[in-house]
């Protein structure tokens, strides 16, 4: 359904042996966008062409590059509750009602997946290994004109203008980040906020860090500029 700079994104479906009760694979056959990371193999001499094919990676990488990207998410989902937390905090300590609403969004469900095959040489051991990784996640239904990018990961102001629709929900995920910021001391924030209105965030693509320099440092990888794909 979609390639970006570093990972190819197909559709998919999802059947657990025991689901949950809700989330991701609560139910079988759940809809599900399947990502895998992608190297650009360029012809020889010609490393700038744009005609290049997909090359994949050995699964050991290929499980650590989307493990870290699972763990990202994991951290994001993490600092979002923790803005939360803050804003439920003071609006329940507030002598009056808040005048204006407060977006409640969240970050899609994600989770991934490993495809084993087994050796049929030594059935009896029941060895495997796994032969490819794949990171799944939730569906974002919508047109691709509904998916927005809020705010990139090096440069703190929106990225839309104030007279465009979702400013102010921009604003609001700017706040996010002073708050993330302080409540860390200084330590770590969510970027490159992406996804739909006032509904799903996309996978933040970056968490900051601080380093002792004084200097940011993505801890993911770089960002996909122009794709919810990435």
């Amino acid at each position: 359904i979609g390639i970006g700079g570093f990972k190819t994104a197909h559709t998919g479906w999802l059947t657990l042996m025991s689901p949950p009760t809700s989330g991701l694979g609560s139910r079988a056959r759940h809809d599900v966008v399947v990502k895998r990371p992608f190297e650009k193999v360029y012809p020889k001499g010609m490393p700038a062409s744009l005609d290049f094919k997909i090359g994949r990676f050995a699964p050991k990488d290929e499980l650590a590059k989307l493990f870290r990207e699972a763990n990202v998410l994991y951290w994001a989902k993490a600092l979002l509750g923790l803005v939360y937390d803050v804003i439920d905090h003071a609006v329940a300590g507030a002598s009056e009602p808040v005048p204006f609403d407060i977006p409640r969004v969240r970050f899609v469900e994600a989770g991934l997946a490993l495809s084993y095959y087994q050796d049929s040489s030594k059935p009896a051991l029941k060895v495997a290994s796994a032969r490819a990784c794949f990171l799944l996640e939730e569906v974002i239904n919508g047109r691709d004109d509904d998916f927005v990018k809020y705010i990139h990961n090096m440069d703190p102001n929106p990225l839309l203008d104030p007279d465009e629709s979702g400013y102010d929900f921009a604003l609001f995920l700017a706040f996010t980040q002073h708050v993330q910021y302080v409540k860390t001391g200084g330590l770590v924030f969510i970027s490159d906020y992406q996804g739909m209105y006032f509904t799903l965030l996309h996978c933040a693509s970056a968490i900051l860090t601080l380093e002792s320099n004084r200097q940011y440092r993505a801890v993911d990888r770089p960002t996909d500029y122009d794709t919810p794909f990435g």
